[in-house]
């Protein structure tokens, strides 16, 4: 397998497993966080809770549940437990009127009710359509309504005829965004790690390995061939001319360079 698809292919197992990791973990804490629900008043007709709009655009606001049971036995459209509980919230701090709107704006604190029905999405009425219910202590509650939609920075005071569980639903989510985050990450990776992972072992297996070229050698004989020269080469007993000359061609020099040198300091060589 060539290397660069061993690299390639091993970054994509990497990427897979830790993709792997943080999907799990990331499902994990949102199903323990969302099954571990903190209430700020729990069990209580009435409490005060602080609101903190740390991005001071207003705050989401409060869910508010009682003891009881989702009917309507008169069949009036309205759940009987709306008829049941009476519930009032005032907020000291100042509102952002048209929360999560282009048009939103701040207003000064005011005695306005911060309470309002929402036992079904988008219904204001307390409409005797699907609500939210949890179960607490072997309690079964069910969501009446919500408080304090827009409100900035303050106290939120709460008094109800019937004991109430309140949620800061900021916080919860604040909570909840880490897992959520983990699990989003983790989502998009899981991709990425497999396609690295098959074009690493595509490329480990198309590309060449260790490319050697297998080198000939062939066995050449180098033949030697003699060099005649004109004018013998010294012996022993030569005269200085012919030693000076034999000298010349010891030190690679041409025979003929070597003669015209040998003649510029013999006149009279080899003539």
């Amino acid at each position: 397998m060539h290397f660069v698809g061993k690299v390639v292919a091993g970054i994509g197992a990497v990427t897979l497993l830790l993709s792997g990791i943080m999907l799990i973990f990331g499902v994990t804490d949102i199903s323990e966080k969302s099954q571990d629900v903190n209430y700020v008043i729990s069990g209580q007709s009435n409490g005060t809770v602080a609101v903190y709009d740390s991005d001071f655009q207003g705050d989401i606001g409060f869910t508010i549940f009682v003891e009881g049971i989702y009917e309507d036995t008169n069949n009036d459209g309205i759940w009987d437990i709306c008829d049941q509980v009476n519930i009032t919230a005032i907020h000291d701090g100042k509102i952002m009127e048209n929360f999560e709107t282009n048009e939103s704006f701040v207003v000064n604190a005011s005695d306005d009710e911060r309470f309002y029905y929402e036992s079904a999405t988008g219904n204001n009425e307390c409409g005797s359509q699907q609500g939210e219910t949890a179960m607490v202590d072997g309690k079964n509650l069910v969501k009446i309504g919500r408080a304090c939609r827009g409100c900035m920075s303050g106290t939120l005071t709460i008094e109800s005829n019937e004991s109430i569980w309140v949620v800061y639903d900021d916080e919860e989510i604040a909570e909840l965004l880490g897992g959520f985050f983990a699990a989003f990450v983790g989502t998009c990776l899981i991709p990425c790690g497999c396609c690295m992972l098959i074009l690493g072992l595509i490329l480990g297996f198309t590309l060449s390995g260790d490319s050697k070229q297998n080198v000939a050698l062939t066995d050449q004989s180098v033949t030697e061939v003699p060099v005649s020269f004109e004018i013998p080469l010294p012996t022993a007993d030569s005269d200085p001319a012919h030693a000076y000359y034999g000298d010349m061609i010891a030190r690679g020099f041409e025979p003929e360079l070597a003669e015209k040198i040998t003649q510029d300091q013999y006149p009279g060589f080899n003539q």
